[in-house]
């Protein structure tokens, strides 16, 4: 078995450094073929290394099992020739998986695995795998399928924005992907479509949100705006939200906190997903954790995890484009590693990240935003797919600290310049990017700003969305 895990992998001399993988996810099963086409030489010559062991990456983690003789890594060159298939083994060869610097050449077997670089990272190299939609046509799309299954418009709107604003950050996992199982909930009655959120002001910096079983995302923007303005106003305020659903990418409720010079620190349960350290069952929410630090100007810094090995999201992003995980990410229902993304609803579970450090971590957010905030914890939250008729019962704490009301200090992003250049030092050459959280997140909506995000032909089809236009 070979796993390439948040790899990044350089060309080049310090300074002139050619960016080959940035944060790439591979996952190849033992006996396989690997073969190289599509990119230049020195590129191929590079990826061969790193898969056959004989380089380390800049950054991340390559597992080798260096037992397996069955693997064979094969350079066929900018285009392959009809040749190469015998070299795979004639009329019935092992599974290939192919790496492609571009598109899909002509002809190529169906039976063959055939993966593409785009950005650094692989992605399905299958005809029509995604299509990319331009951010606006995917937001109006968004409006219309929730506004038509009976969501409010100023719903519909917040649910829109939020998931656009993922698959410009480049987590397919918390985009439109979701949004065939909402549109399920709202059938089955999971999802009250015609809920409004409900605030309390307990005091003037403590208030309580009722979501009334709607709509995560709405719930969350009062939530988020009274944080921002009540802590800028007194200097810390905190909410504490239930009887909610699923509320998306923390991060995309950043941006009362940036207008209001507010440090923010938000916190979500989810039902059970991830298994504890050394368990085979999932028992604990792939609970969230975010933290906004307003900037001077332009995107606060955001820091924003689950703290699964891995969103439950990108495991089923996977299961839509039909390619395996790495076997780190997941667990069968009997507790063994897995690399086929469908286990995770057979029964499945996503590891704690770090061990019992993560599950410290996890506890943290299940007493303050679960316990303290929601009035029940993760394995009493309903799973959204699972459970699609019965309202998630998910609880968010959202806190903010006004850094103007620190005296005497310099403000918190003032400081993260000091902190970027601590990682770079760490390096005995100058790292390659992404060397810092939020790199991925910059690099990716420049590109998805450009050229549209990239969406799994199989969710468009759910949809019943034409693939482009």
């Amino acid at each position: 078995m070979l796993t390439l895990s948040d790899v990044v992998l350089t060309l080049g001399t310090a300074g002139n450094e050619r960016v080959l993988l940035r944060g790439a996810d591979l996952s190849v099963a033992g006996g396989d073929t690997v073969l190289l086409t599509g990119l230049d030489a020195p590129a191929r010559r590079a990826m061969a290394d790193l898969l056959a062991g004989r380089i380390r990456p800049a950054y991340g983690s390559v597992t080798l099992e260096r037992g397996d003789a069955g693997r064979t890594v094969l350079d066929a060159g900018d285009e392959p020739s009809d040749g190469i298939w015998q070299d795979l083994g004639g009329a019935s060869p092992p599974r290939a998986v192919v790496v492609l610097a571009g598109r899909r050449p002509a002809g190529w077997p169906d039976r063959y695995r055939c993966l593409e670089l785009r950005g650094g990272r692989f992605v399905p190299g299958r005809a029509g795998a995604t299509v990319r939609v331009p951010l606006a046509l995917l937001e109006q799309r968004i409006r219309q399928a929730l506004t038509e299954a009976g969501a409010p418009p100023a719903a519909s709107a917040s649910v829109a924005r939020v998931l656009v604003d993922a698959e410009c950050r480049g987590h397919r996992s918390h985009g439109v992907a979701l949004l065939p199982t909402y549109l399920r909930r709202i059938g089955a009655g999971g999802i009250v479509a015609g809920a409004r959120p409900a605030l309390t002001e307990v005091t003037g910096s403590l208030a309580v949100v009722d979501a009334g079983g709607g709509f995560g995302q709405p719930a969350m923007d009062v939530a988020a705006e009274w944080c921002a303005a009540a802590a800028a106003a007194t200097g810390v305020a905190a909410v504490a939200v239930h009887n909610n659903n699923h509320v998306g990418m923390l991060a995309a409720y950043r941006w009362p906190f940036q207008r209001d010079d507010v440090v923010g620190l938000l916190m979500n349960t989810s039902g059970p997903s991830v298994s504890a350290p050394g368990a085979a069952y999932p028992t604990l929410g792939s609970n969230a954790l975010c933290l906004v630090t307003p900037g001077a100007a332009g995107e606060p810094f955001c820091i924003d995890l689950a703290t699964g090995v891995v969103a439950a999201g990108k495991i089923r992003d996977a299961a839509n484009l039909g390619v395996p995980v790495p076997e780190a990410w997941l667990r069968d229902a009997a507790g063994r590693p897995t690399t086929d993304p469908d286990e995770l609803d057979r029964g499945g579970s996503i590891p704690l990240f770090g061990g019992y450090k993560g599950l410290c971590v996890t506890l943290i957010v299940e007493i303050l935003a679960g316990a303290l905030a929601g009035g029940r914890v993760s394995p009493d939250v309903a799973k959204q797919r699972k459970h699609p008729d019965t309202v998630m019962g998910c609880g968010q704490l959202l806190i903010g600290v006004s850094a103007a009301h620190v005296s005497g200090r310099e403000p918190p992003h003032a400081f993260l310049g000091t902190l970027r250049e601590a990682v770079r030092a760490g390096y005995d050459e100058p790292p390659p990017r992404p060397w810092f959280p939020d790199q991925v997140e910059e690099d990716t909506a420049a590109d998805v700003r450009r050229h549209g995000a990239p969406v799994p032909v199989t969710v468009l089809r759910e949809l019943g969305w034409p693939a482009g236009d």
